[in-house]
């Protein structure tokens, strides 16, 4: 159990590894792996070796002990925080100590399940305006990919939640700036050396243009709100105002222009990632498990009755509810988290030395089979109340957990239960025979050719039709240069995946 350290020094096991180089070569080509391999070999806590030492940490009960009993000696590392401010400036995710604390303090109350209730109709309508394009894709038998469809679609849920009415001028300049950014970040954390901004690199002059687009659209809009009368109705208030005109419980200060860009950013480039990268892991598992789909479908259209969902309704999907925690379970978007301790500390009887590497990896304890039957199965039922008992409270943490757990946790527990119900209630989803499906573990666990799929309405009653046949082999003239539009893109005024 984590405790102080013992004299003396008793490293975790691992692999030898390269001279020099450790394991930092197999951490660069496949580091999910990577660390499912040394796991295996090793077991619950794993020490590589290379240019700078990593350990690996998987245990609930070390999860526990770093992320809640002694979180405060366990900050992210002073290079995670670096390399991501860069991005989203000093926001919840790059500060820590009593900046953190109190910007948590400050932020936290607009997040809460009750306040965020009143989005529930925004998210409902984005979702209904994307099915509705799917309508007409579906009627020429083309091809969507979910992946880049839930980027946009969670992108003009938060845009539209954080800024409300004004938000659309900017939606096309927002979707491309945070593409850029998120690209950027990505990049960087893996980057065997970290090129300065100002080298003016291909790169660099994309991140660069794309962070003045994303600070000239946000500062803008905080502008406007500064310059809004008082006394608006609560009904219409977005959450940019929210974070606006909430102070500070402790020091009844208000946040100043440049640290809600930063909070703004934040949520932007965390916010709409993850629950994107879950949606089209959800998409595929709706795709390719058929029994359990029709489950969920089933219960939504007797639920639903044939309506848009509300919020109202959310408490009642319970199936529906255990179908998307297992879709976390196996695809957890914050597949791994970084922390450094500040002063030594003993997990496991090991010795973890203050400024040691750690990673703590959610998807290896997901799969762990000592609190998992079948760990690889897709089973929405181990979810039950009754199969949940005894399971150790950390064995299951897909945002984390925590003082810095996911502040936008309920706002990501609303948008997927209505989203992935509006999906079910309105079409039933194939993947394209033959496209690979592979997990890209950047910040989020995302799908590295994302997921080329077909779509089958369903009826009123809940019935899918049959696949179509394939049609014969057509040649087809090629599309005028500089033209990459469909027919259903024509009639849509969208891009669609060919």
């Amino acid at each position: 159990m984590p405790g102080r350290p013992a004299a003396g020094r008793r490293q975790p096991p691992g692999p030898r590894g390269l001279p020099l180089l450790g394991s930092a070569l197999d951490f660069r080509r496949d580091p999910l792996r990577t660390f499912v391999e040394a796991w295996r070999d090793h077991g619950d806590l794993v020490q590589f070796r290379g240019p700078v030492p990593v350990v690996l940490v998987t245990h609930p009960d070390h999860l526990r002990h770093i992320l809640v009993d002694n979180f405060a000696n366990y900050p992210h590392p002073d290079d995670f925080n670096r390399k991501v401010s860069v991005s989203v400036g000093q926001g919840l995710v790059t500060t820590e100590g009593e900046v953190w604390r109190a910007q948590r303090r400050t932020v936290a109350p607009t997040f809460r399940k009750e306040p965020l209730e009143r989005f529930a109709g925004v998210m409902v309508d984005s979702a209904a305006r994307m099915l509705d394009r799917w309508e007409r894709v579906a009627r020429y038998g083309e091809v969507i990919d979910a992946r880049t469809e839930m980027q946009s679609l969670t992108l003009e849920i938060l845009a539209r939640c954080l800024f409300r009415a004004d938000w659309s001028r900017d939606a096309l300049r927002l979707g491309r700036a945070v593409g850029a950014q998120l690209e950027h970040i990505n990049s960087k954390l893996i980057a065997v050396a970290d090129i300065p901004e100002r080298v003016p690199t291909p790169r660099n002059r994309r991140f660069r243009q794309a962070r003045r687009l994303l600070d000239d659209t946000v500062y803008r809009l905080i502008a406007e709100r500064r310059r809004r009368p008082q006394g608006e109705p609560e009904d219409d208030e977005d959450l940019l105002s929210t974070l606006m005109r909430t102070p500070d419980p402790e020091t009844g200060h208000l946040m100043t222009d440049e640290q809600l860009r930063d909070q703004v950013v934040t949520l932007f480039i965390a916010g709409h990632e993850t629950v994107a990268a879950t949606l089209s892991w959800i998409c595929h598992l709706l795709s390719t498990h058929p029994a359990e789909t029709e489950r969920a479908r089933a219960e939504v259209l007797s639920v639903l009755g044939g309506r848009p969902p509300s919020k109202e309704d959310l408490p009642q999907l319970k199936y529906l509810k255990m179908f998307i925690q297992e879709a976390l379970r196996l695809y957890p978007p914050l597949w791994q988290v970084a922390r450094m301790p500040l002063e030594d500390d003993v997990l496991g009887g090991y010795d973890i030395p203050a400024g040691s590497f750690l990673l703590l990896s959610t998807y290896i304890t997901h799969r762990n089979p000592a609190f998992w039957d079948n760990p690889e199965g897709f089973d929405p039922e181990r979810f039950t109340r009754e199969r949940s008992a005894g399971r150790p409270r950390y064995a299951y943490m897909p945002y984390v957990a925590g003082p810095r757990n996911c502040v936008g946790l309920a706002f990501a527990t609303m948008e997927l239960t209505i989203v992935v119900a509006s999906i079910l209630q309105r079409f039933h989803l194939d993947m394209v025979p033959g496209h690979p499906v592979v997990m890209q573990p950047d910040i989020s666990l995302r799908a590295k050719y994302g997921m080329r799929m077909t779509l089958r309405p369903v009826t009123a009653r809940g019935e899918v039709p049959p696949p179509p046949a394939p049609p014969a082999p057509v040649v087809e003239p090629e599309p005028a240069a500089g033209c990459p539009y469909s027919r259903a893109t024509a009639e849509s005024g969208g891009l669609t995946a060919r």
